[in-house]
């Protein structure tokens, strides 16, 4: 289902409706003055002298959604915001560059982030004031949307002064946080590095659901694409025992309900920390991703259901997410009219309706329905489990049966007789690269031809229809219409990661030669002539942002930075990819945790070409705003206490102002969890939290408990440890104060056995 077309008789209609993307068409009957990105609306307001409201968002919100609802189709609302403002509304997807940007401010600003993004913004596009979803009016202390449209633009037209202040102290910082700082001393870029880089990656891993982190629990492909490219080499004891952690956290992704047992994909993300419930967006990277994850995992264990659930996913995009053209679609909703998930979700009655009543014993057994509801919908309904999402709580013994998957093809039939979700139809040529790529590796490996010919069939379709005749690559398409927006570096050099890799499958030279004529129109456009190393994010010739940025952290997606390091090595450009990799060496060493894809790179070309020295600055400054990962971390300090052989006490310190959540919380909030790592080599009898205490507080509409202060931890071990053991720990929490809240981390902890 792609978006509705625009309505005859409806009672707004604004600039949105001359827009391709589906998420800016959800908004074109808004009474809000809508303007999409771009030189009109900013002329607009440096002409009348108003300040900007930039809304950022993407198709498959589910808050995004609400704020609208709530909010933009509201007339009253609509009416102070087109008074008052110059709206203009960007979908994430198509302009990646804005969203980073203005979201690095959010989260200087307010310590977190996510989408909806509202952003307030001078008329020469400086941001001043920034946050996320608002509600209406105020509600518990917190003030509603009406009401802080209100307060900004009097603080515009009466204290200038200070609204000037805090944009160009923010703009200052935009520009300070864009460029990486070297590191203080020589870096040696070797073996040891990477080592301690994926032994800190890992120090979150979850040993009972499997997985890293804590709910909501997400796949973090670049993490285990990081992990099995270290482990495809010599084999070792380490490597083995990361091997296990990643295999557990495939098996269980694939057992649970984040992915779909009937129609192949995997849905974005877990809400609970067993897998079961997902937030039930379904992208073409994640799944992109996950495809080319399992098919590694298939080549270097042998095991055929790896090379099942690959095909699946394979499957699914072709049948599902694929345009008569052969190229790619961005995302199915989470959401079908406002309901969570009512495509996906079942009752035992509906299976024995499709399949009768000895067949739905058999299949309501396999796949958990006969263990009672498993799904509320958390904004409608009583709050009771009252449908099922499909799981296989005994793993997958019948998975492969012939009876069974006869039974999952009905039951799938049926299912397309309901009302879909919609569907985003838009074409993004570094999401369509990513599948390419997994296309290209599952054709190879899996010596399956119709995947080598799906990943042709949109390799050309993008060199046909997204890059002109001088090279220069378009972001993105919708149903043949013309392409828009100049590529980004993610554009470029993923692309030709998956040039390289259709080359790989196909033995076609023209791949290749593909990838290296687009790799040289990367250096061109995003390379740093300053000789910095690495690359910018926007084209040179962009002129419609305040501050080119540097990003080598991925986010879901990889680093276009390291995609880059990476492709160019195997393209023979190992002194640029070195470069690309010494630029971001600080970042690596103190936050390689969110790098993998940088760790892989750095990985991939030590094996090639060696370790390197990147030299140190002293006198570089040091000092930058902290990350909201990097202010969360410091909140809580931790210390470990022995209290006989088999009990070690944790004495967790949280910073006052700030509270954690406790261990028992509802499964929308990030428990306080203590993970002990398997590769300890010792077994824990228990964990015992302290009970949380009860609190109130602006953002949440029922009380729920919470750590502050000091609290104990106790771990109980079934035998003494052993003598100089090292013990390795994971402290996951979320900090909060009582406004906000920053993003989850995991603090890794060791412990010497021998300090007893």
């Amino acid at each position: 289902m792609s978006a509705a077309a625009p309505s005859n008789e409806a009672k707004h209609t604004n600039r949105l409706a001359k827009e391709t993307s589906p998420y800016l068409l959800q908004h074109q009957h808004n009474p809000v003055d809508w303007y999409p990105w771009g030189a009109e609306a900013i002329e607009r307001a440096r002409r009348e002298d108003k300040p900007i409201f930039l809304s950022v968002g993407y198709s498959t919100c589910y808050w995004c959604h609400v704020m609208e609802r709530q909010s933009f189709e509201n007339e009253a609302v609509a009416k102070e915001m087109n008074d008052r403002f110059i709206n203009i509304k960007v979908d994430r997807e198509e302009r990646p560059d804005v969203d980073q940007l203005y979201m690095t401010a959010v989260q200087v600003l307010t310590r977190h982030g996510g989408w909806p993004m509202s952003v307030w913004l001078m008329p020469d596009l400086r941001p001043f004031y920034g946050g996320t979803y608002f509600p209406p009016q105020d509600a518990h202390g917190r003030p509603g949307f009406v009401t802080v449209l209100r307060a900004l633009e009097d603080a515009y037209r009466n204290r200038r002064g200070d609204v000037e202040q805090t944009a160009s102290q923010l703009l200052s910082i935009l520009q300070q946080l864009a460029q990486p700082d070297p590191p203080a001393a020589n870096l040696q870029i070797n073996d040891e590095l990477i080592h301690t880089l994926v032994q800190r990656s890992t120090s979150d891993y979850e040993p009972r659901y499997g997985g890293f982190g804590g709910a909501p629990k997400f796949p973090r492909q670049t993490l285990l694409e990081m992990l099995l490219t270290y482990c495809g080499s010599e084999i070792s004891e380490s490597k083995s025992q990361i091997l296990r952690q990643v295999r557990h956290a495939l098996d269980s992704m694939a057992n649970g309900g984040i992915r779909d047992h009937l129609g192949g994909g995997f849905h974005r993300y877990s809400t609970d920390a067993q897998w079961l419930v997902p937030h039930f967006e379904i992208m073409l990277y994640d799944n992109a991703m996950l495809a080319w994850c399992y098919v590694e995992a298939h080549r270097q264990t042998g095991e055929r259901r790896y090379a099942t659930i690959a095909r699946g996913i394979f499957d699914f995009v072709l049948r599902e997410m694929t345009s008569p053209q052969g190229a790619f679609y961005t995302a199915f909703d989470a959401e079908v009219d406002a309901q969570e998930g009512l495509t996906y979700l079942w009752t035992p009655r509906e299976v024995e309706a499709v399949l009768g009543r000895d067949d739905a014993q058999l299949f309501n057994r396999v796949y958990g329905l006969d263990r009672g509801p498993n799904f509320a919908d958390p904004h409608h309904g009583t709050g009771t489990p009252d449908k099922n999402i499909l799981y296989l709580p005994d793993g997958q013994a019948m998975e492969d049966d012939p009876r069974i998957a006869a039974m999952r093809r009905k039951l799938y039939d049926a299912r397309r007789q309901r009302k879909q979700p919609l569907l985003d139809t838009k074409i993004l040529t570094s999401w369509n690269a990513l599948m390419i790529r997994a296309f290209a590796f599952g054709g190879q490996i899996l010596h399956e031809p119709r995947y080598t010919q799906a990943a042709t069939a949109a390799a050309e379709f993008l060199l046909r229809h997204h890059r002109n005749r001088r090279g220069m690559l378009f972001r993105t398409s919708r149903d043949g219409g013309t392409p828009k927006y100049n590529g980004f570096l993610d554009d470029y050099a993923f692309l030709v990661q998956a040039l390289l890799s259709l080359h790989r499958a196909s033995g076609e030279d023209r791949w290749r030669d593909e990838a290296k004529a687009i790799a040289t129109s990367m250096n061109e456009r995003f390379g740093d002539d300053g000789g910095r190393g690495g690359f910018f994010f926007t084209d040179r010739g962009a002129t419609d942002l305040i501050v080119r940025q540097k990003i080598v952290s991925d986010s879901p997606l990889p680093s276009g930075n390291a995609i880059a390091a990476m492709v160019l090595r195997d393209l023979g450009d190992a002194d640029t990819a070195r470069q690309t990799i010494a630029a971001f060496a600080k970042q690596l060493e103190f936050t390689g945790e969110s790098m993998s894809s940088m760790v892989q790179a750095a990985m991939q070309h030590i094996r090639t070409h060696g370790s390197f020295t990147v030299k140190g600055a002293p006198d570089a400054p040091q000092e930058r705003p902290l990350s909201p990962e990097q202010i969360a971390a410091g909140v809580v300090a931790a210390r470990p206490v022995w209290r006989s052989p088999t009990e070690l006490a944790l004495h967790v310190q949280i910073l006052d102002g700030f509270h954690i959540n406790a261990h028992d919380v509802t499964k929308n909030l990030v428990p306080t969890q203590l993970l002990v790592h398997r590769d300890n080599a010792v077994e824990v009898d228990a964990i015992e939290y302290p009970p949380g205490e009860e609190r109130r507080f602006s953002f949440a509409e029922e009380p729920h408990k919470v750590y502050g202060g000091e609290v104990i931890l106790l771990v109980r071990f079934k035998q003494p440890v052993a003598g100089a053991a090292m013990i390795r720990l994971g402290l996951q929490y979320q900090a909060c104060d009582d406004s906000a809240c920053l993003p989850p981390v995991t603090k890794a902890i060791e412990v010497n056995a021998a300090s007893w």
